[in-house]
């Protein structure tokens, strides 16, 4: 092998082997998680392949999905059986059914992987569970029908839409205090933060509203959308914001420095999960009414593909997981 190496360098230069075999060695994965509530799965999608690779079977009712690159793991909520099903993404298997009372919806790893938050939807609490014991560190009691759940980049700060009270409640990581209590549309569900935590976003269902928060001065601005908006993402530099629209089949794409909708994509019959991967550049969209997953090009803005997935595919969270091979 050396002897290769060492005639390749005399051919085409030393700094140009290495480039070669960096690539060879760098390899990156971009793969899916997406819960379909309907058939009790998650479907796998290697999205190089745009294709789903595997199905797997969990718990009853599967919505919420949490992904660690870090700890190799995928956490999926199961609102009718009360647990989580805790996924080695390595294997692609199940490997622990972790037991919780109430009805898990919404769920998030903090950045430094210490903490998986798990919103209870009928329990109005907040679980903090230790991802590597399965053990619950911490429980709060909230406002009314926590669902979408989101931690900021320094894992000091849980963000939290609580439906049934019209209002966002951030607390503190380490102890459950409570920061704030901001009121925001009505009935807001899905939220999504900045990469860089400044920017929170709430989508209101009952509004067909979007409410666009800066963390640090909680000043919003209220930005309308389609019908019964779901879920929101950000691009990682933060300029575009992507909307699922359930009853309009649509996302709204929405301008972050002037907060208006520049466009409007048709996609699948009631789009409700949505996220980024920024790996390839595109968006992923999980439509519940047609049991498929619609591709954006978040370059182009223009959809181009469409995935079939399970029954009723929900994906709501931070479902895409990108790793180093």
């Amino acid at each position: 092998m050396h002897t290769v190496i060492h005639q390749l360098k005399k051919l085409i230069g030393y700094s140009f082997i290495c480039i070669i075999l960096s690539a060879c060695t760098n390899h990156s994965a971009s793969f899916a998680y997406i819960t379909n509530q309907g058939e009790h799965t998650v479907s796998v999608i290697d999205l190089q392949q745009q294709k789903v690779v595997k199905t797997i079977t969990v718990d009853t009712a599967p919505v919420g999905v949490a992904v660690s690159s870090a700890l190799k793991r995928a956490f999926i909520t199961n609102v009718e059986s009360a647990s989580i099903t805790v996924i080695d993404t390595a294997s692609a298997q199940v490997i622990k059914h972790i037991p919780v009372k109430g009805s898990p919806v919404g769920i998030a790893i903090a950045p430094n992987n210490q903490a998986l938050y798990v919103a209870d939807w009928y329990g109005n609490r907040i679980m903090a569970i230790d991802p590597l014991t399965y053990q619950t560190i911490q429980s709060i009691t909230v406002e009314k029908a926590p669902a979408g759940i989101v931690i900021s980049p320094d894992s000091k700060t849980i963000y939290i839409a609580a439906r049934d009270s019209n209002e966002i409640v951030a607390l503190n990581a380490k102890d459950f205090s409570t920061i704030k209590r901001l009121a925001v549309g009505s009935h807001p569900f899905g939220i999504s933060l900045s990469s860089d935590g400044s920017t929170l976003y709430s989508v209101n269902v009952y509004d067909n509203t979007v409410s666009i928060i800066n963390t640090n001065t909680w000043q919003q601005q209220h930005v309308t959308v389609g019908d019964h908006p779901y879920c929101a993402v950000a691009n990682p530099e933060n300029t575009t914001l992507y909307v699922t629209n359930t009853l309009d089949e649509s996302v709204s794409i929405i301008d972050v420095a002037t907060a208006s909708v520049t466009t409007t994509i048709d996609v699948g019959e009631t789009p409700e999960g949505i996220a980024y991967d920024a790996d390839n550049q595109q968006v992923l969209v999980a439509n519940w009414g047609e049991n498929n997953v619609t591709i954006i090009d978040a370059n182009t803005n223009q959809v181009i593909n469409t995935i079939p997935v399970g029954d009723k595919p929900r994906a709501f969270g931070q479902f895409i997981l990108n790793t180093k091979e």
